[in-house]
């Protein structure tokens, strides 16, 4: 049986170790035939680059391998012992050292050996980090004659291990500068073995690595040691938001709270048990001291507009769901306006309709159709509650976000359900008075018609005979009456267009007019009229501006704005022209009368509205309502130029054709 006694074996027939002498590689290469040829091919198969050196450092041998390594073998001028990169890092004196029969080995470094002054490298050599071992070659006479090295390649494990430090160091880096408390604990005990600046600055300076929790600081509540001691037996993440930490941050006496957002992240150990963990804290007491006065300023203007006696909502811009309403709203509504109902379901739980009675839809309704960033500005709907029928003017307008609140869209509300009351009334009054007028006029109509007729009869039959008893008794008197009945008749046949308007009875017959003519037309019977109040005419000279309108109904235009110019400016010249204008035609008349506050240009043209007052001048107020309402119906507009003793001037532009 053979028996290994040390690295030496024996046959042992009796069952006993039996210890030898080693014997030498020589002897044993005795033994082998052609022994020589098996060194040379343990040297040239093994895939450990070798090289053997002479004992001046000259190569003599590589191996495939280390041809493989570097490239190329060293050229016959190269030595070991003068090698640049192993002579600055030091390593050539210890390799020289196995010349004197020592075993040595180097550290791992990086050689590249295109960086060799004396040695042209080949194209293909890299820069590979090795490790050399190097060993004595004796001979026979026990001298050392070659010195042989082995080359270990380290590349990938040294760039590992450099990529490592790197990202080590980055990682520390970014520790130590992060706007972050950031703290690595370890074991039950929660020891700190590290702490970044940031967190020792936050306690006060406090020495914390090496110590545990409790030793760095001793007012931690037992809460937040027990979030900690938590995540180190479930081996879970853990956070904590907005967690209030009382203690005594600078170690100075004086004990304050602040909050923080902590995250608790478990460390594991190479057999994947948690063996530590990681917290990163976030201060954010400015941010919750800064909603706190947020919630306090919200709560306060909640308040204020409960005291309001005009309804308001509020709603998300983004959904649209209500936020808040106020106590009027609520009193309104008949109940609190519930807050959880969703805006996708508003239609199941407001019955709101618009003035004619139709339910609104859910994309109708006005909080909704805020919300969609539409600006809403006195629409006037019907809201059906709990507590009755209203009808609201509902306004909105979008507040932005500021001072830490989101932005929120308001929607105040006016009950306008008595003014809309009196406004029916209203309406049913105007109704009732436009119906009397009607009537009225017609009924005044006929007895003018007839003394007006009579009148003309007796002027006639003055003018026949001037020298006559009646003439001269009556004349005066008569025509006096005749401009008086005439005067009446005119108001009448203004109440007469006032209330065909109000009822819509107004009708137009268009034909082709020529403009120019009906204007100097006009302008002949008013000679006499300007005459009495002292003005000059200048009446256009154009021709030739034709249009389709109304005739009738354009020359009433002309007269009201003509006896306009001579009631309010007598004594002074009065313009009236013609010409083509930006829809088709202008007409203006201008005076140089008393003038028209500005305040009052646009209420001139309403019905029974002066400018003036009736104590100098006569009239009811219905000539420009007239003739605003008659040049709409023709497609046109009339406005007016004028300031306080300047005059008047009133443009009417006109479209050649009526619209289809």
């Amino acid at each position: 049986m053979a028996t290994r006694t040390g690295q030496h074996w024996s046959q042992d027939t009796r069952s006993r170790p039996v210890v030898t002498e080693p014997r030498s590689l020589r002897e044993q290469l005795s033994e082998v035939p052609d022994s020589l040829a098996l060194l040379e091919g343990l040297f040239t198969h093994s895939p450990v680059p070798y090289a053997v050196f002479t004992s001046d450092g000259h190569c003599l041998l590589t191996n495939p391998a280390f041809l493989a390594m570097f490239g190329a073998a060293p050229p016959p001028e190269y030595s070991l012992f003068k090698d640049e990169l192993l002579a600055q890092l030091g390593y050539a004196k210890l390799l020289q050292r196995v010349v004197s029969g020592e075993r040595v080995q180097t550290p791992v470094f990086w050689y590249d050996v295109k960086e060799l002054a004396h040695v042209r490298a080949p194209a293909e050599a890299r820069r590979i980090a090795i490790s050399c071992t190097g060993f004595p070659l004796v001979s026979s006479s026990g001298g050392v004659t070659h010195l042989a090295v082995a080359y270990k390649d380290m590349t990938a494990e040294l760039a590992a291990r450099e990529a490592a430090q790197v990202e080590r160091r980055n990682l520390l880096q970014v520790f130590t500068q992060a706007p972050v408390a950031i703290s690595v604990l370890r074991g039950y005990e929660l020891r700190y073995e590290f702490a970044n600046p940031l967190l020792q600055k936050l306690m006060g300076g406090r020495e914390l690595n090496g110590r545990t929790q409790e030793e760095a600081i001793p007012d931690l509540s037992p809460e937040l040691l027990s979030l900690h001691r938590g995540v180190l037996e479930t081996g879970e993440r853990a956070t904590a938001r907005e967690y209030p930490v009382t203690i005594d941050y600078e170690g100075a006496g004086r004990v304050e709270t602040r909050f923080w957002n902590i995250i608790f992240e478990p460390l594991r150990d190479e057999r994947g048990l948690v063996d530590g963990l990681v917290t990163l804290a976030f201060d954010v007491t400015e941010q919750v001291f800064a909603r706190q006065a947020v919630e306090s300023q919200q709560k306060w203007l909640e308040a204020v507009l409960d005291l309001m006696p005009m309804p308001v909502v509020m709603a998300d811009p983004a959904s649209g769901d209500l936020t808040f309403s106020n106590a009027a709203a609520d009193r309104l509504y008949g109940l609190h306006i519930p807050k959880d109902v969703p805006a996708t379901a508003f239609g199941d739980h407001f019955h709101v309709t618009d003035l004619e009675g139709r339910r609104l839809s859910v994309d109708e309704i006005p909080s909704n159709r805020a919300a969609r960033g539409e600006r809403l500005d006195g629409l006037e709907v019907h809201w059906h509650t709990p507590a009755g029928q209203y009808a609201l003017s509902i306004s909105s307008e979008t507040l932005p976000a500021m001072h830490g609140h989101p932005s929120v869209v308001v929607i105040p509300f006016l009950d306008i359900t008595r003014l809309k009351t009196v406004e029916q009334h209203l309406q049913e009054a105007v109704r009732a008075r436009d119906e009397f007028l009607s009537v009225a006029s017609h009924e005044l109509k006929t007895p003018l018609t007839s003394l007006g007729l009579r009148l003309q009869s007796f002027v006639r039959a003055i003018h026949a005979d001037p020298e006559s008893a009646l003439a001269q008794r009556h004349g005066r008197e008569v025509e006096a009456m005749r401009r008086q009945v005439t005067r009446l008749a005119e108001l009448v046949d203004g109440l007469l267009d006032v209330s065909r308007i109000s009822t819509g009875r107004l009708k137009l017959q268009f034909e082709p007019v020529d403009l120019p003519s009906l204007v100097r037309e006009v302008a002949a019977r008013f000679e006499l009229e300007a005459a009495r109040a002292g003005c000059e005419l200048h009446v256009t000279r154009a021709e030739g501006l034709e249009g389709v309108w109304d005739r009738l109904r354009l020359e009433q235009v002309v007269s009201n704005l003509l006896s306009n110019a001579l009631k309010y400016g007598a004594g002074a010249p009065v313009h009236i022209d013609v010409a083509p204008g930006g829809m088709g035609a202008r007409l203006w008349v201008k005076d140089r009368g008393i003038g028209i506050d500005s305040e009052a240009h646009a209420r001139i043209f309403q019905k029974f509205e002066r400018a003036v007052s009736e104590r100098n001048y006569g009239g009811m107020g219905l000539g420009l309502y007239v003739t605003r309402t008659l040049v709409e119906a023709l497609g046109g507009t009339i406005q007016v130029d004028s300031q306080p003793g300047e005059g008047a001037t009133f443009v009417v532009e006109l479209p050649l054709q009526p619209a289809r």
